[in-house]
């Protein structure tokens, strides 16, 4: 039986991880620019380098693609259009895109480039995927929330190409949909600056109470192990999965070659003897090697629970190889009893009880009294320790000198596994020019010496005298794994001239595989200054009003109360214990908005993932027959699906990321009435759209109030640290006590949990909006106040405050009166210092 090898498409932060990479095994690499990159922490490549890494990569069969997965700004955009020329002109395989005006773009201006969609795109359903597909995307890029099962059904469901996470960091909300760093540190994972505050320690507060339990006080309560999905390559086959990625281009050399080096062996077994395919514990052991938080299959098998987090150790733990048996201080050496080998050069990490970790180098290693180089598994082992340590303390590998060493040598330009096999044939004949044709990737060149071979006297050339001068690749792209020589007669060259000869037909053969690579440059469909400032001409004129998204009926009633408020948004997940969403209160719901001629618009949940579709396809026919003014979406995946059971109007959430107006654009192409512009744009930069005449008419809502989701997870801390379990068993504290996360500045998270078991992070601080409404209300916005979660009568205060404030002037102790009224802070977000 026969299975499809999927690519095995490795990182690439820099020129020598790339280089070890195609040593190891890579089919294709993916790196980003110093521009519009999701990792503008790592090195990245200047065009330059961009343009040697395609030539590098594919005169040695594999694949480049670029990361454009950042959203961009209007004012980029013109700077974004000449980068991706660049890229186009260079022979760049694809570009991974997030922003949906950057898809736009490239759909406009280049349409036979290849797009991969993001995991920053948040795709987590067959829909999501036929969306995309519909526009021309070659392939999606999986969240990395969904099992086999939901894999297998969305390639069961779409034509695209699916992708899928298979090493490396994990992180703890869903991809695209995290406003953590952002929000508490103004850097952006959206824009390529995520400072993962959710690796740091914080504690579980229950009703406000710390809880009494070392679980959940000061630990890292949201810092997943790392993903290894190894052991599932002939499932992930089953699935449809074209492309299995590792994570890491902020990691180096020897973390990548060790992880594709054991992903490449591994993908070479399955196509060797598929049936018969196991997991290596060998390799599974280099993976220890190399930096982790510990190994997990993710959500692969179905949510875990604790069994996801790394609670104790953020970053790199390493692999355990023993205990401590005893520290001699006066000689500074410590005795370890070994599970497993070590040898000098090795790093080595000491987890000691009282004082965090101990870190050395072996050197001095000793065994029986004896110097060696490797001490086996089995054995008790001496070598120097400046550090105190105790018996019984753990030993932990972190860093391996053999594995060291191959990554070495993977770096050499001559290192076979990273050259591109090649067939040499040889014709010579006294009285003509020698000729050697070159053949590699499908490609054939023929080249002549520039003198005619001459008769030998005494020593004509063999064939093994030609194979030796003519196979010397040295370090080109190319090894030989063919010759052949047809020699007539007794002819001679100098060896100068074989020489010459290689050197030519080499050149040659690069210079023909990279003709089909390269491409000419298109004229541009835009016109150019794309991203300019325009003019103060202002085309959206007319009051502003207020929509209320109610998260209860009683929330709903106070909204209806106002006159300000002309829309009104239901349904949804509920973030209310005890109370959902279902038909009786929808129906209700949409009765009690007609009555007060409120416009009604109901919400599908944030996060609908594949196992939940007739879940959610049930809600949307109940939905349909309500007849509401129209559906909320907050990802793709809910407007395909709302596009395929009605015409009903469709506005797009936040969480379908507005920055650009080709965003834009390309929504109201999927006939929506309206956006809801991203809380990570500045004033200036909200002011500057509302100015573009894309904006002058599609409905424009801008969030001022409200509690702003931080992340949104698959993870559940109150599940996993409170009642212990995996979801399917968690005895569901979250529907009795409020619980929230306290960071070690003592800022206070509010942590909710919907009926899918998600988990919903909110800011420390509300968003208000209040003191700008002034500047807010001519601009015929639609004013979103985000009360999903208040008592009914703090909603009922809230919504008063910005009525008053809109329709009869800001009062200056209405910001003081807000915060009594929510008990918590308030902040104006991004309103001002904006996002890099």
């Amino acid at each position: 039986m026969s299975v499809a090898i999927p690519e095995l498409l490795a990182p690439a932060g820099d020129w020598e991880t790339l280089k070890v990479a195609v040593a190891a095994g890579a089919d294709a690499v993916y790196l980003g620019g110093k521009s519009f990159s999701a990792r503008q922490y790592a090195p990245n490549f200047g065009q330059e380098e961009l343009a040697r890494a395609a030539d590098y990569l594919h005169l040695r069969g594999r694949k480049l693609y670029v990361t454009v997965n950042t959203l961009i700004k209007q004012e980029e955009l013109d700077e974004l259009l000449s980068f991706i020329a660049f890229l186009y002109q260079i022979g760049t395989d694809a570009v991974i895109v997030q922003d949906l005006g950057v898809l736009s773009l490239i759909r406009e201006n280049w349409p036979s480039f290849p797009v991969h969609a993001s995991t920053q795109m948040t795709v987590h359903d067959s829909a999501g995927a036929r969306f995309l597909q519909n526009l021309g995307v070659a392939r999606v890029i999986l969240a990395r929330e969904l099992s086999f099962e939901e894999i297998k059904a969305i390639k069961q469901n779409c034509q695209v190409e699916l992708e899928v996470f298979v090493h490396g960091a994990l992180c703890v909300a869903y991809s695209g949909a995290c406003l953590f760093s952002s929000l508490i540190g103004g850097r952006s994972g959206n824009r390529g600056r995520c400072a993962q505050p959710c690796r740091l320690t914080y504690t579980l507060l229950q009703d406000g109470v710390e809880l009494s339990t070392t679980a959940t006080s000061g630990q890292h309560l949201l810092s997943p192990k790392d993903l290894c999905l190894l052991p599932f390559l002939p499932r992930l086959s089953e699935a449809g999965v074209c492309s299995l990625k590792i994570e890491g281009r902020m990691k180096g050399p020897a973390y990548v070659g060790t992880v594709v080096k054991n992903y490449r062996a591994a993908l070479d077994r399955m196509a060797g003897d598929p049936e018969r395919f196991a997991t290596d514990p060998g390799a599974l052991q280099e993976l220890e090697s190399v930096f982790n938080r510990g190994l997990s299959p993710g959500y692969f098998n179905g949510d875990l629970g604790p069994d996801l987090m790394s609670p104790v150790r953020p970053s790199n733990r390493g692999r355990f190889v023993g205990r401590v048996k005893e520290y001699d201080g006066k000689r500074r050496r410590v005795l370890v009893g070994l599970e497993e080998e070590i040898q000098e050069g090795d790093g080595l990490e000491i987890w000691v009880k009282v004082g965090g970790r101990v870190g050395t180098i072996v050197e001095d290693l000793k065994v029986g009294g004896e110097r060696v180089h490797v001490a086996p598994a089995g054995t008790e082992a001496w070598f120097a320790l400046p550090d105190q340590v105790k018996p019984g303390d753990r030993v932990f590998l972190t860093s391996s000198h053999r594995l060291q060493e191959e990554i070495e040598l993977m770096k050499r330009n001559d290192y076979p596994a990273a050259q591109q096999p090649c067939t040499l044939k040889v014709q010579v004949v006294p009285g003509r020019p020698l000729t050697l044709a070159l053949s590699a990737l499908g490609k054939t060149v023929t080249v002549a010496s520039a003198v005619p071979a001459a008769e030998a006297e005494k020593h004509p050339l063999t064939e093994e005298t030609l194979k030796n001068h003519l196979t010397r690749m040295g370090e080109t792209p190319f090894r030989a794994t063919g010759f052949c020589a047809v020699i007539e007669g007794r002819p001679m060259l100098p060896f100068s001239q074989l020489n010459q000869v290689r050197r030519e037909a080499v050149a040659l053969l690069e210079r023909e595989i990279l003709a089909d690579c390269h491409r000419q440059p298109l004229p541009l469909k835009v016109a150019p200054s794309i991203g300019a400032p325009v003019s103060s001409e202002q085309h959206r004129r007319g009051p502003s009003f207020l929509t209320v998204y109610a998260g209860t009926l009683e929330i709903l009633k106070q909204a209806l109360a106002k006159e300000a408020v002309q829309k009104v948004i239901v349904g949804g997940e509920s973030l209310v214990p005890g109370f959902t969403w279902n038909e009786q209160n929808l129906t209700e719901a949409v009765r009690l908005a007609r009555g007060k001629g409120v416009r009604a618009v109901i919400a599908l949940p944030r996060i609908t993932r594949e196992r939940e579709r007739r879940r959610i396809e049930d809600y949307l026919r109940f939905c349909c027959k309500l007849a509401p003014d129209g559906f909320l979406v907050s990802h793709l995946g809910n407007l395909q699906m709302v596009r395929e059971f009605t015409d009903l109007p469709v506005y797009a959430n936040h969480t379908l990321p507005v920055f650009n107006t080709y965003a834009v654009a390309l929504l109201q192409a999927a006939n929506l009435k309206g956006v809801t512009l991203s809380p990570e744009l500045a004033r200036k930069e909200i002011l500057a759209l509302l100015k573009r005449k894309e904006l002058a008419d599609p409905e424009v809502e801008l969030l001022v109030f409200g509690a702003l989701e931080l992340m949104i997870s698959q993870f559940c801390p109150v599940g996993t640290w409170v009642g212990k379990q995996p979801p399917r068993i968690c005895p569901r504290p979250c529907r009795h006590n409020r619980f929230a996360l306290r960071d070690r500045k003592g800022y206070v998270f509010p942590v909710l949990t919907d009926e899918f078991c998600r988990m919903h992070l909110l800011n420390s601080r509300y968003l208000s909006l209040y003191r700008e409404l002034e500047g807010l209300k001519d601009f015929r916005l639609s004013l979103r106040l985000e009360l999903r979660h208040q008592p009914p009568a703090v909603a009922g205060r809230v919504i008063d405050l910005f009525q008053e404030g809109l329709m009869k002037g800001v009062d200056q102790q209405g910001e003081t009166v807000l915060e009594a009224a929510v008990g918590q802070g308030l902040t104006r977000g991004h309103f001002y210092r904006g996002v890099e």
